[in-house]
């Protein structure tokens, strides 16, 4: 509820003082895509796979530690407004849907009759919907318009997915896999990016330093690190 309350103040502190000031705003669409992956003392780039050996689709496998620091593609698609209240400075608020997560590499299988070696690879992914409030600084406007931009983010979370492609002892290929789980945490992060602007398309890139611990129950720290490049459309530029 903290992280909600600072994410709202911040975000009527931003907006109230634009009201006061602005000169332009515009909506765009758009979507994109990028790299995803965790870091901290809780993550591991190699873990085992357990098997229970119930039949599918009772069954209930597991992995170790499912927090992979290895990077995992990720998309991402919403809508941004941008407020220019100055000729240097704007606001810049994003509503999207993205998937992120990150991915190891399986080297062992363990069941109830058998234990073998192998070279899969885990996949922890998550979906969210998230709140990113920005400010941003125009470093120049020529045929293009360059900014810069950092602020925070909110995550609510939708839902948690993993799986594991192997070969099995007898060389055969498994994809095991499942969604629908919730999301350890709603994440928090630090944003940092910036925007190449012309005419009514842009092309943003978009890091995000994750600053909640995904290891609930574990030992050990688990942080998102997000990377995302995403193209825009403004559907509408309106000088007020």
């Amino acid at each position: 509820m903290f992280k909600i309350a600072v994410l709202f103040i911040v975000s009527v502190f931003i907006f109230s003082i634009s009201s006061r000031a602005q000169k332009k705003i515009s909506l765009s669409a758009y979507v994109g895509s990028g790299v995803s992956y965790f870091r901290g003392s809780g993550t591991v780039s190699n873990s085992v796979y357990y098997r229970n050996g119930i039949p599918w689709p009772n069954s209930k496998d597991s992995i170790a530690n499912p927090f992979g620091r290895k990077a995992l593609t990720n998309w991402v698609s919403g809508l941004q407004g941008d407020i220019t209240f100055s000729s240097k400075w704007e606001l810049l608020l994003r509503v999207q849907f993205e998937s992120s997560g990150g991915k190891l590499t399986g080297d062992s299988v363990i069941s109830p009759t058998i234990t073998y070696k192998t070279n899969g690879t885990f996949t922890r992914y998550y979906h969210y919907i998230s709140f990113n409030p920005e400010i941003g600084r125009i470093i120049f406007i020529k045929i293009i318009t360059f900014t810069i931009h950092t602020g925070i983010d909110y995550t609510s979370k939708l839902d948690r997915g993993g799986n594991f492609v192997f070969t099995d002892q007898n060389n055969q290929k498994n994809d095991i896999g499942g969604q629908g789980d919730e999301p350890e945490v709603n994440d928090f992060r630090i944003t940092f990016g910036a925007t190449i602007q012309r005419k009514k398309w842009s092309i943003a890139i978009n890091y995000k330093h994750g600053l909640v611990n995904y290891n609930t129950k574990g030992a050990g720290n688990v942080y998102s690190r997000i990377l995302h490049f995403s193209i825009h459309y403004a559907f509408l530029n309106k000088k007020i």
